[in-house]
């Protein structure tokens, strides 16, 4: 005989049982299956219980603040394109998590949440013709997607594809947690690996996430606390003084919640938090480099790196030593800096412009036609570049000046013209070889290009003159500066301009400056974790190479509000005694310097670092080298336990300047568990 306490045989049949009433049935039930029911407008079952709709609505409203954690610590520091970045994420996220209160079959919601992920990206990057630019989308995947399976490569791929793998990735994400928050009732996983990744972010990337652990933790509190109403009585609850008691737990979890957080922000509000700075994996790598033996102040020996150009954005301020490496030869009709890149946002340690938009450039035609070209101060000149070494996409192309136009010289296999896909950027005025499926390398192109030949007297004179203002995009872009810059810097920028009546004046000025008061020189150091490399260069060191002059020039002009912007490339390289017009340019002359904006010109080119001569017009070329070159990548040498070690220190202080890619590398192994 079957009795309510579990105590029947296990083998006991339902015939043996006698007949079942649909009471008896219920009670033979587990009590931990839940069983659907039809329930009112506005309710759904979580467990045995009616749930209002409201309220799992504001669990979610309270998930989607929290999942945004993840996102603002990084979008936080003022770089270009970062609140669009932010605004669209939070609708993405909203919209998935409205999308799971909806009861739909597996496959309806992955459609959906796939299509909600599309419309995001074409707000990401469609500016303001979204519609548009999805149009044309499908032909940059199929092209991508070409281009990884040929050289299974990730970088390949466009900036756009790797957007949409991150909005799939993101949207599995949201739809697991929410999934494990409303069904198992618990966001203690969730909510622990929020933690350690904004630890993670400090760790590695040394951003400020003080405030953001304690706005986690509220918000971590809040969503358990109202999850364990459901888990009172089963999650059937009667109404309290007639009252709700989903409104009164509400109530009374908040107002907890609150006063905890709010009690153990006290001490950060009485004491000043310091800066975070960078520890964990690189205090490690500085380790093992100085076992590996490295020179005083724990920095790399100059032996170990030498000169050379590279795309990456690492930390400066390593010591380096003088390549000799060909790299490329060109023919001039004026000798010139060669333009490789150009960076708008300073983070206190590197440059990096993540904010740029390219469009794809004919490689026989027109790179722009908005006749912004002055004749004035620009002058129209041909140029032909020839690689000695493989140079294949995802790569920049030099060009000696502003780029108008540009055509490929070398054949593909069939004997006919390259028809390689070229990105133009007409901010910056850089063209980039695109990755495509065949990867074939570029050998030789030639390229139309605008160099200034403005004189300081007509420099001089707009500066008087000319009643325009920076446009607003200007500005906003190239005036950024860190939000820890210390306020010596500022007070010294100051100093130095403020009796220049011209802008060109001001340019001068800072230059004249670092010339008297700095020094060149290639062995030098990592400034210490924590310190800004500018006020470190100019108040403690006072001795660089390229980076160290050019970076600082820039950011004491964008203290006095004058726009100004980081180029690296090339010198002009050494010239052919036997060929006119024709230079040779090696890894040793890869270079750093200023880019100035002056209303009604556009931007002029200045040299930063002492020794180093560049002149606008008379017939004298857009630049003239003088000294020796500076560097502004180091690429190792050695070989042994020493490169080893100044390798891994290389590497770890790249991961430490890119905090996407320690965000990407936990939200993958969080996705994974």
């Amino acid at each position: 005989m079957w009795e309510p306490n579990g105590t029947h045989q296990a083998n006991a049949t339902v015939a043996d049982r006698g007949p079942l009433t649909s009471s008896r049935f219920e009670s033979v039930r587990s009590p931990y299956i839940a069983e659907p029911k039809t329930v009112g407008p506005g309710l759904k079952h979580i467990g045995q219980g009616k749930v209002p709709v409201l309220y799992t609505f504001f669990v979610s409203a309270i998930l989607l603040v929290l999942s945004l954690e993840w996102i603002y610590p990084v979008t936080s520091s003022g770089q270009q394109g970062s609140e669009r970045f932010l605004s669209v994420m939070t609708a993405l996220t909203g919209t998935l998590l409205l999308a799971g209160l909806l009861r739909t079959g597996w496959i309806t919601g992955i459609l959906v949440r796939l299509c909600i992920a599309l419309v995001a990206l074409c707000w990401m990057y469609g500016g303001i013709d979204p519609a548009g630019w999805a149009v044309t989308y499908p032909s940059t995947l199929a092209a991508d997607m070409g281009s990884f399976f040929h050289t299974w490569r990730f970088h390949s791929i466009s900036v756009e594809t790797r957007g949409l793998l991150m909005m799939c990735g993101w949207s599995m994400l949201i739809t697991s947690v929410q999934s494990l928050v409303l069904l198992r009732r618990s966001v203690m996983l969730f909510g622990s690996a929020t933690l350690v990744y904004l630890l993670l972010l400090e760790s590695f990337a040394g951003l400020d996430v003080y405030a953001s652990v304690i706005r986690s933790v509220l918000w971590i509190l809040l969503i358990q606390a109202m999850l364990q109403l459901l888990r009172l009585n089963g999650g059937v609850t009667t109404p309290i003084y007639g009252r709700s008691p989903y409104v009164l737990w509400s109530t009374v979890t908040l107002a907890v919640s609150a006063c905890m957080i709010l009690f153990s922000a006290i001490p950060g509000q009485l004491v000043s938090i310091p800066p975070p700075e960078r520890i964990s994996l690189e205090q490690m790598g500085e380790r093992l480099a100085h076992w590996a033996g490295y020179t005083q102040h724990a920095s790399i020996p100059a032996a170990t790196a030498v000169t050379g150009y590279s795309t990456a954005d690492a930390p400066m301020g390593a010591p380096l030593t003088q390549g000799d490496t060909l790299f490329f030869e060109a023919k001039s009709p004026e000798a010139t800096y060669w333009r490789g890149e150009t960076r708008s946002y300073y983070n206190g340690s590197t440059w990096s412009d993540p904010a740029q938009r390219f469009e794809t450039a004919s490689p026989s035609g027109l790179v722009r036609a908005d006749g912004w070209e002055n004749p004035t101060y620009w002058q129209r000149i041909r140029q032909t570049v020839t690689m000695k070494r493989e140079w294949r996409g995802p790569n920049p192309l030099f060009t000696g000046g502003m780029p108008l136009q540009l055509a490929l010289q070398d054949k593909n296999s069939d004997h006919q013209k390259n028809k390689r896909l070229l990105l133009s950027n007409e901010d910056s005025a850089t063209l980039w070889l695109a990755g495509t499926y065949d990867d074939q390398p570029v050998k030789s192109y030639t390229a139309d290009v605008m160099i200034p030949v403005a004189t300081p007297e007509q420099l001089r004179l707009l500066g008087k003159t000319s009643k325009m203002k920076d446009p607003a995009v200007i500005r906003r872009t190239y005036l950024q500066l860190p939000t820890t810059l210390p306020g010596r810097v500022q007070a010294l920028a100051k100093e130095i301009i403020q009796g220049s009546e011209t802008r060109y004046d001001a340019v001068q000025a800072v230059k004249s400056y670092l010339a008297n008061h700095a020094s060149y020189t290639l062995d030098t150091r990592m400034p210490p974790r924590g310190t800004d490399f500018v006020d470190d260069f100019l108040f403690v060191t006072r001795q660089g190479y390229c980076n160290h002059f050019s970076t600082a020039m820039i950011v004491l002009l964008r203290a006095e509000g004058i726009p100004a912007r980081w180029v690296k490339g090339f010198g002009p390289g050494e010239a052919d005694p036997t060929v006119s017009g024709q230079y040779v340019i090696t890894q040793g002359d890869a270079h750093s310097w200023v880019e100035v904006y002056f209303p009604g010109v556009g931007w002029m080119p200045f040299e930063a670092t002492p020794g180093f001569t560049m002149t606008q017009g008379e017939g004298q070329g857009a630049a003239a080298l003088g000294g020796q070159q500076s560097a502004v990548t180091p690429s190792l040498t050695d070989g042994g336990v020493a490169r080893a070690g100044a390798w891994l220190l290389a590497r770890v202080r790249a991961i430490a300047a890119q905090p996407w890619l320690v965000a990407a590398l936990a939200a993958a192994a969080l996705l994974c568990a």
